[in-house]
């Protein structure tokens, strides 16, 4: 019996060790402080900026033709997420989300302000960012007027990232209002530059 109970004990002592500790870390940006890594032209690109980010990783944020393009980490100009935006004008938003599991981060969410029309209207989107070692990319969407959009997009960070395969899955998306205005297509299937 004294055995029996030693061995239960000990098989519930691994179940608790290994519940995942889930937290947030924020990094605030301002395009006029970061290092401008590309500069723009007379036309619509007006640049490439990299920003310090979470631990090291770097914040890159591009604009062309009153689009805003990110990615997260080193090399960022040539990341998926970075050959990614919203059809209509957008402009990615400080600060930036990093979502922790155990202290490491595994997700980056930032919120979008898109055109609705040609009158000015706007709305705003969670963009949820898988994080991999050379690669960043979009895989969930959370349209801002979400009943609890915030929470959506860091479960969707919590419960997707890890397994999100950058290459092949294609984005999903919380809302209740249609999808985004953006290409809901797999990394592979972007054309390459």
């Amino acid at each position: 019996m004294r055995k029996l109970l030693w061995l239960s004990a000990f098989c519930l002592c691994p179940a608790a060790a290994v519940a995942a500790d889930y937290s947030s870390a924020y990094t605030p940006f301002d395009l006029g402080k970061c290092e401008l890594i590309e500069r723009g032209d007379q036309y619509v690109y007006a640049g490439t900026w990299s920003c310090p980010g979470y631990k090291g990783i770097d914040i890159i944020q591009s604009s062309s033709d009153d689009r805003s393009f990110a990615a997260f980490g080193k090399n960022g100009a040539r990341h998926c997420a970075i050959r990614k935006t919203f059809s209509r004008f957008s402009t990615a938003l400080s600060p930036v989300e990093w979502r922790l599991k155990d202290g490491v981060p595994i997700a980056a969410i930032e919120r979008w302000r898109v055109s609705t029309d040609d009158g000015g209207g706007t709305e705003t989107w969670l963009v949820v960012n898988a994080l991999r070692q050379n690669d960043s990319c979009h895989m969930h969407y959370v349209a801002g007027s979400y009943p609890d959009a915030n929470d959506a997009a860091r479960r969707a960070a919590d419960d997707l990232a890890e397994g999100f395969n950058c290459e092949s899955d294609v984005p999903t998306v919380d809302s209740t209002v249609g999808g985004p205005d953006i290409e809901m297509t797999a990394c592979r299937e972007l054309g390459g530059e």
